[in-house]
């Protein structure tokens, strides 16, 4: 992963963050390039072959991405798949803008943004409202892809260490299970938690379930988008799942009971303040006594494997 920039690149690059709120470099994975292993990796991205676990450690890992030409726009995606290690182990597929930090046992595997080094990490200083990707996934058993985006000062790990964890500007998840073989978008809204602004951008794509992930699944990813305008929120394409209010309760219709049953339900103002969090059993749940106020919010259910989100007016 290699940020060379020359002075006009450099002054085009200081125009565009004039012009627009910030973007991830490279959202679209048009970009490729020679980072010393075995298969070119995105521009701006980074896998577990050039992870700081060191070069025994790299040359032992196995390749689990690769450039795919099945874009939903452009020449490219990015291909993140689960494959079985020569120790018996599943690896995930994944991809980061920061850098891997790998050791010999998985589960003390981390993502992570190194200040010190523009090689593993992306800036970013403003405060955008949700993040939106196109995805298509094909897993095997109960297999779910995840992305996760977290804003951040100094140093920022995913997963989060109690070291850092008041590094915290905001953070983004969605889990994607089931098949989805079209490009498909998803929105995930951002959660804030102060409001300071951020210094950096940390990404963790995966095609596997966390440190459990089946062999075999797989997931492209293409253009991914910071979203800033609220209005250009749009709701998931998930099923057919509609949330609505008559004020008094809040509906989920056509949600899966197996999903609902044992899920959270996140309330989020357009500002990113959670002002309702509640387990829910049932498809219905009553708001009246809560302290939601009349206004649009982001509603945002996560259940198994798979989080549900869409703006919500409520009157």
């Amino acid at each position: 992963m290699k940020k060379l920039f020359t002075l006009g690149a450099a002054f085009l690059f200081m125009v565009y963050f004039v012009a627009a709120q910030q973007q991830l470099q490279n959202p679209g994975f048009e970009d490729w390039e020679d980072a010393g292993t075995v298969i070119d990796e995105p521009v701006d991205w980074s896998s577990i072959k050039t992870s700081d676990g060191g070069e025994i450690i790299n040359a032992a890992a196995p390749v689990v991405w690769e450039q795919s030409d099945d874009a939903h726009s452009g020449i490219y995606s990015v291909k993140l798949y689960n494959v079985l290690t020569m120790i018996n182990i599943v690896a995930t597929g994944t991809l980061t803008n920061g850098r891997v930090h790998a050791e010999y046992d998985p589960e003390a595997g981390y993502v992570f943004t190194d200040p010190e080094d523009e090689q593993w990490h992306t800036s970013l200083t403003d405060r955008p409202d949700s993040v939106a990707f196109w995805v298509k996934y094909f897993p095997e058993g109960d297999d779910s892809a995840t992305v996760k985006v977290l804003l951040h000062i100094d140093d920022g790990t995913l997963p989060p260490t109690p070291e850092n964890m008041a590094n915290w500007i905001a953070f983004a998840e969605i889990k994607i299970g089931g098949t989805y073989d079209t490009w498909t978008k998803f929105t995930a809204p951002f959660t804030y938690f102060c409001t300071g602004d951020p210094e950096y951008v940390l990404v963790v794509l995966t095609s596997g379930n966390g440190t459990t992930p089946v062999e075999g699944s797989y997931a492209l990813f293409d253009d991914i988008e910071l979203i800033y305008d609220p209005s250009d929120i749009e709701d998931n394409p998930m099923a057919d799942v509609y949330i609505f209010t008559d004020g008094e309760n809040i509906y989920m219709e056509n949600m899966p009971k197996d999903f609902y049953m044992n899920a959270t339900i996140d309330i989020i103002s357009l500002s990113g303040n959670k002002v309702l969090s509640s387990r829910i059993n049932s498809n219905q749940i009553n708001i009246s006594q809560s302290a939601v106020s009349k206004g649009i919010y982001i509603v945002r259910i996560v259940g198994q494997n798979k989080v549900y989100t869409q703006k919500l007016l409520i009157h």
